[in-house]
């Protein structure tokens, strides 16, 4: 494993601010706005081709590559990456929903490209594919279901892992490519595209140093900076259940850098009911938490684990 994966000389507090300060993106004055995402299409390429002749440097040049990007293991192209940008800087401002500020995705893309150009050979060596991050992926407990006519629904599941099973078992690469396949699945997923996600997260009460000890500290900061500043997936909501004590502390710590918006995002709840109100059972993952749930085999286990 090389230091790619650990992200050596990474500024923690600084990745955090970056992550929770503006994970919307910004409007701003003179952005190039097109009326649909298909014509945004062809706009945001030649951007792309317009940045790579100008930049000399090959070392700068090759992230447009996006040679890291495991698009072509969900059978998706680089016009179905691009397209995901697209459809996450739609305007709030236009009458059908479907003016497109091309700056706007095109400074998000060039983030994805930055961030997955770090990765050097961690995700390619060997390639992304199911097969090769099943194990890490059990590891997490982690499921993906939708609302009927609403969001995305990404849940996990603390009190299901098995902590010894993790820190012997699951190399931190193993995590990085579990979490990247992963959230490229959710950023391609037409549901996460046209009506954003929910993160629902069981902390099970977990104390702060197993919390700190899952993964290097250096790594789950630039993931969460993936899913949260970086992936173009509109995050509406993130409840956690069961949170312990210390996350408040943090949450205050963090709330330095984000936006109202943002705090309003993040709930802590402690009463299992109100969950079960939101979210009908049918959608729920069997056993979460302290639900009951229905949901055995979720539509990616189904698509990629069902064999």
């Amino acid at each position: 494993m090389d230091d790619h994966c650990t992200h050596t000389g990474t500024n923690i507090m600084k990745e955090y601010k970056k992550t929770f300060s503006n994970p919307d993106g910004s409007e701003k004055a003179g952005d190039l706005k097109v009326p649909t995402p298909a014509e945004a299409l062809p706009v945001l390429k030649e951007l792309v081709e317009q940045i790579k002749s100008k930049t000399k440097k090959e070392s700068k040049r090759k992230k447009w590559n996006f040679e890291t990007s495991p698009h072509a293991q969900f059978d998706k192209t680089l016009d179905d990456t691009f397209m995901a940008f697209i459809m996450w800087a739609r305007t709030k401002d236009s009458t059908d929903g479907n003016e497109v500020n091309v700056s706007k995705a095109f400074r998000r893309l060039e983030t994805y490209a930055e961030w997955m150009d770090e990765t050097g050979t961690d995700l390619i060596e060997p390639p992304l594919t199911a097969s090769s991050i099943k194990k890490g992926l059990d590891a997490w407990h982690m499921n993906v279901t939708s609302k009927k006519d609403g969001e995305l629904i990404w849940w996990a599941d603390m009190s299901k892992v098995d902590m010894k099973y993790l820190k012997k078992e699951i190399s931190p690469e193993d995590s990085l490519r579990a979490f990247v396949w992963y959230s490229h699945y959710i950023m391609y997923h037409k549901v996460a595209q046209e009506k954003g996600l929910i993160f629902v997260y069981d902390m099970d009460k977990l104390g702060m140093v197993k919390s700190f000890t899952m993964m290097p500290t250096k790594l789950a900061a630039k993931l969460d900076r993936l899913t949260i500043g970086v992936l173009p997936i509109k995050m509406k909501a993130l409840y956690m259940l069961d949170s312990p004590g210390w996350m408040s502390l943090l949450m205050k710590l963090m709330g330095v850098f984000m936006s109202k918006k943002m705090k309003e995002r993040f709930v802590m709840m402690d009463d299992w009911k109100k969950l079960e109100e939101m979210f009908d059972p049918e959608i729920i993952p069997k056993g979460f938490g302290k639900l009951e749930g229905s949901v055995d085999k979720d539509e990616l286990q189904t698509e990629y684990f069902s064999s």
